[in-house]
């Protein structure tokens, strides 16, 4: 099966320890979101870090987008609590706390201090050590990306951004991709210009959120073939430092590829006789076993009815923070070789939404359980019309 050819592929880098850590950005949970833009801007970082006790906290590009009166709110309320790394830890626990989180970069400390990140660039460069060749980008890409004109606003994409939580948007004009919009791009135009005085910073920034895209993005994307190889993908990406790569055919878009749709790849084997994969299991989650005990079974049912289940895998996201609580949002795939099923949920309870979603599965089980009893005309001595 591909799933257990892919995770047999990765399994040393799976295991294997972390790269050097990096230089990480370390933020003052008292200063203000104006202050931390211009400081990841300068910087050039996507996630920034702090300290206060025992926890670590993070902010984001994209959790920024949403805030507003920047100059005057302060970062508190944008920061989230995000597990650490220790300098022994794996590959395996960065790229899941990665893929929960929707970060691209995982704090590594030690003796209470943040020594450094560890990111899913210095993943992906363990990644194209292997031979990847036989891995295609029509096996990882996400297909049918959100994309927009350049013609409509820069508040249009960072609504689209903040409530579908993604970071790039493919721009067309005339009905070709001219270049890609990214969450950094957006975040610079909401930064007031400090030339002006204070009574006009608001309706400058009012202004420019309502004007069109325009040429602002990223054109040097590097695009890449449904058949274009995974080892080629990743050069690229790394050569032009960007986060994704577009699939066209044609120069028509087919779908784009971003740091998560790699480190998918690296999803947690669960296990048992049916393949299961999880991606992104928080760390610590409670009833974790339990949860992971209860799908087993559900898929086992499953595989009564429709025969041996080719794949079955599991995403777990951070949707957001409220009151210390994680808003989860899991997705499951279930592949069969006559029907793939595919249902998803959101909750603030990990292991109640995993019940909820083994629901959905036994009610779509019982549906075609009614289908197949149905009695028939020549059981119930109805007389049959000839032909």
């Amino acid at each position: 099966m591909l799933a257990d050819t892919i995770y047999e592929h990765f399994k040393d880098i799976y295991n294997s320890k972390l790269p050097a850590a990096q230089r990480a950005v370390i933020v003052n949970p008292s200063s203000t979101v104006s202050e931390t833009i211009k400081q990841i801007s300068n910087s050039d970082v996507y996630d920034v870090f702090c300290l206060e006790g025992n926890s670590v906290y993070a902010t984001n590009v994209r959790e920024l987008l949403s805030a507003s009166n920047i100059s005057n709110t302060m970062i508190r309320p944008y920061l989230y609590a995000v597990p650490s790394l220790t300098p022994d830890d794996t590959v395996n626990k960065a790229s899941n706390i990665m893929a929960y989180y929707r970060i691209r970069s995982v704090p590594v400390v030690e003796d209470n201090e943040i020594i450094g990140q560890v990111g899913a660039k210095d993943i992906l460069k363990l990644l194209l050590s292997k031979d990847n060749k036989w891995i295609k980008a029509n096996m990882i890409f996400t297909q049918n990306p959100v994309t927009l004109n350049s013609t409509d606003s820069l508040g249009e994409a960072r609504k689209i951004m903040t409530t579908k939580r993604i970071d790039h948007i493919p721009i067309l004009n005339k009905g070709s991709v001219k270049q890609v919009l990214t969450s950094f791009h957006v975040l610079q135009t909401i930064i007031p210009r400090e030339r002006l005085g204070k009574k006009l910073i608001g309706m400058n920034k009012i202004r420019r959120q309502e004007s069109s895209i325009g040429n602002i993005g990223s054109t040097r994307i590097p695009q890449c073939s449904p058949k274009d190889d995974l080892n080629s993908i990743i050069g690229n990406m790394l050569k032009t430092n960007t986060t994704c790569s577009l699939v066209s055919v044609w120069e028509t878009l087919h779908g784009i590829i971003t740091y998560r749709d790699i480190l998918s790849l690296l999803a947690a084997k669960i296990e048992s006789q049916i393949p299961f994969y999880i991606v992104g299991l928080p760390e610590g989650a409670s009833n974790a076993d339990i949860i992971i005990s209860k799908f087993t079974n559900t898929l086992k049912r499953i595989q009564k009815v429709y025969g041996d289940i080719v794949e079955a895998r599991a995403t777990i996201k951070r949707q957001h923070t409220q009151g210390g609580r994680q808003l989860h949002e899991v997705s499951i795939r279930v592949t069969t070789p006559y029907k793939t099923f595919m249902h998803s949920e959101s909750g603030w309870d990990l292991s109640q939404v995993f019940d909820y979603l083994n629901q959905r599965f036994l009610r779509t089980l019982s549906r075609r359980a009614k289908r197949r009893f149905k009695p028939s005309i020549r059981k119930i001595d109805l007389p049959i019309s000839p032909l």
